[in-house]
């Protein structure tokens, strides 16, 4: 016999309190003089036989109910007693492939059949995709069936070792134990390794059966110009589909496609990579569900979105800035331009105008009093204003739409000469480091002449004295002006090599770094964030959040297959006697008949002790 708890053994102590009331009252009454009787002789009373015995039997009682107290709360085992009752854990596959047509129906079915055929063991239920949980514990088969009757299929791929160290968790060492897999037995969920479980759990599967073909889409590419999804057909047919790419919902685009059998299609988009996020879907009553879409940031490495406002419809201006600021720099990253009209981006919202880093104006025409909210909204945020002097700006209407006061004053003015970097320091000039002095081989025919001052600071100048760069605050944001256009019309300088890096360090210069923006497979999903596939705003992020491409596979294993890519491990050694000790006390709950004999020990001294 041991005990879980021996420190309440030393409770037993407190036999001494009954055995030294017992021996205080075998005191005799002190003796009385009498007058009438001095000459007797003194003796003591003798007690009768039948009260020693009562004094006995209470003496007793009080004893053992005290170290019935004791060993109860001891809690007491036989450390070599096995378990006559066997535990049975049925683990239901609930990973993304049982969402195929009939398959999480037939697993249920296949459950329930196992809890019968349990009998008298214990049975626990529990749910596995790549993680394990407990979904019914040990109790009736009522609470059984319900609990199997609610698992439905999840986004995560299978992982059959999380069922395996659940079922060892859960199943008690020194123990008879049986586990039962119900699923659609993929060999994916192997994950190329092999999975162990201890040798002395038997172990059942049960084929739920699969899908026998599936279509997924498995990638999504963004290029300069186009979307490349990528279609995989894991069955042994081809397949004819419609492939749909989606933005906020609304289907932009469909293509009508065959792909062949185990091969993956390649499915352009062309001028779709300057829409945000994106999403293709596929048409697949037959396969997997959650798999049919798929979610992508069409900007993966996070490129800045720049807007440039330009002329009319048919206006060229914005080529070159366009061009420029598309062009990836050495570490492969660029922007991600849009082009548009004045009439255009003063329809806009100040929420479709806020999705933008950057704002480039290289014309005023079709600009009204509606973009001064959306310009105050934007700055306010941080955003950056670039303003490029040219024919189609006036000086006017930028002082209405941004409010500047005072006023605006430009004049056109011919042979500027050349620009000269007076601030090397400035983050605009700082990548050109030693080769500054080639932006002296510019000329500018036209320019405007300013007197900024007020919140105007000059960060370049031209040879003939005229301010060619100043920037100024505004609000969160920053404004820089270029005094000369953009777009060949007044210099040469779209045509020079230095063009593209000017550009592109301006731009980076008012706030266009890049947003943190991430993908993540659903079992990889931070904190807070649910799981599951969509693209998803937590915390100011922008998320893409996808199945694992791993569980649309179709290839399968046999219940034979399956057993023998199974490595048997050696018996758990008793390597944990605390949590071994707590799992047979557990099962063999002495402290209740301890607690009942107590009862039944007072119960005994009130009777005697009454009479």
């Amino acid at each position: 016999m041991s005990f879980l708890s021996p420190l309440y053994l030393v409770g037993a102590a407190l036999i001494a309190l009954p055995i030294v009331l017992h021996l205080l009252r075998r005191d005799v009454a002190p003796p009385l003089p009498f007058t009438a009787v001095r000459l007797l002789r003194v003796s003591p009373i003798e007690r009768s036989r039948r009260r020693r015995l009562r004094d006995i039997l209470l003496l007793l009682a009080r004893v053992a109910a005290l170290l019935l107290l004791a060993g109860s709360f001891a809690r007491p085992y036989l450390a070599g007693a096995r378990s006559s009752t066997r535990t049975t854990v049925i683990a239901i596959d609930r990973s993304l492939s049982m969402s195929a047509p009939g398959v999480m129906e037939r697993a249920r079915a296949l459950a329930r059949q196992a809890v019968d055929e349990a009998g008298a063991d214990r049975v626990l239920v529990i749910a596995f995709d790549q993680r394990a949980d407990v979904v019914a514990p040990t109790g009736a088969a009522a609470d059984a069936r319900l609990a199997i009757d609610e698992i439905t299929p999840s986004f995560a791929a299978t992982r059959y070792a999380s069922a395996f160290d659940k079922a060892s968790d859960l199943l008690p060492d020194q123990s008879p134990g049986r586990l039962v897999i119900v699923g659609d037995l993929q060999r994916s969920g192997f994950d190329g390794s092999t999975a162990a479980l201890p040798q002395e759990i038997d172990l059942a599967v049960r084929d739920a059966g699969g899908a026998s073909s599936n279509l997924a889409v498995t990638e999504i590419r963004p290029e300069t110009r186009r979307l490349l999804a990528t279609i995989r057909n894991f069955g042994a047919a081809p397949r004819e589909t419609d492939v749909r790419l989606e933005v906020a919902g609304r289907t932009e685009v469909t293509r009508r496609v065959t792909v062949p059998p185990a091969a993956s299609l390649d499915v352009p988009f062309d001028n779709m990579a300057s829409r945000a996020a994106v999403d293709v879907a596929v048409s697949d009553p037959d396969g997997f569900s959650g798999d049919n879409v798929r979610y992508a940031l069409t900007d993966p490495r996070g490129r800045p979105r720049v807007l440039i406002v330009v002329g009319g419809p048919g206006s060229t201006s914005g080529f070159y800035l366009a061009r420029a600021l598309e062009a990836e720099d050495e570490s492969g990253t660029g922007f991600a331009v849009r082009t548009a009209h004045g009439p255009e981006f003063a329809a806009m919202t100040p929420a479709d105008v806020a999705q933008y880093s950057v704002i480039a104006i290289l014309s005023t025409h079709g600009l009204d009093r509606r973009v001064r909210d959306s310009l105050r909204t934007f700055l306010g945020a941080g955003g950056g204003l670039l303003i490029a002097a040219a024919p189609d700006v006036d000086p006017s209407v930028l002082s209405t739409v941004l409010d500047w006061q005072p006023a605006l004053v430009a004049r056109d003015r011919g042979d500027a000469g050349v620009l000269a970097v007076s601030d090397l320091r400035h983050p605009i000039f700082r990548p050109f480091d030693a080769v500054a002095a080639n932006l002296g081989q510019v000329s500018f025919q036209h320019a405007w002449q300013l007197q900024p001052g007020g919140s105007w600071r000059v960060i370049a100048s031209y040879t003939q004295g005229m301010p060619a760069l100043v920037e100024r605050a505004a609000a969160q944001g920053r404004i820089v002006l270029f005094t000369s256009d953009l777009d060949r019309r007044w210099n040469d300088f779209p045509l020079h090599p230095a063009f593209v890096p000017f550009a592109q360090e301006t731009v980076r210069y008012l706030g266009a770094r890049a947003p943190e923006t991430a993908g993540y497979l659903v079992a990889d999903v931070p904190a807070g964030v649910p799981a599951r596939p969509g693209i998803i705003q937590a915390e100011g992020r922008t998320l893409a959040v996808n199945v694992d491409v791993r569980e649309s596979d179709i290839d399968r294993v046999t219940p034979a297959e399956f057993a023998a890519l199974i490595a048997r491990a050696p018996a758990r050694p008793s390597s944990q006697p605390a949590r071994a000790a707590e799992e047979a006390e557990s099962r063999q709950g002495y402290w209740r008949y301890g607690l009942m004999l107590l009862l039944v020990a007072l119960v005994a001294e009130c009777f005697v002790g009454s009479r």
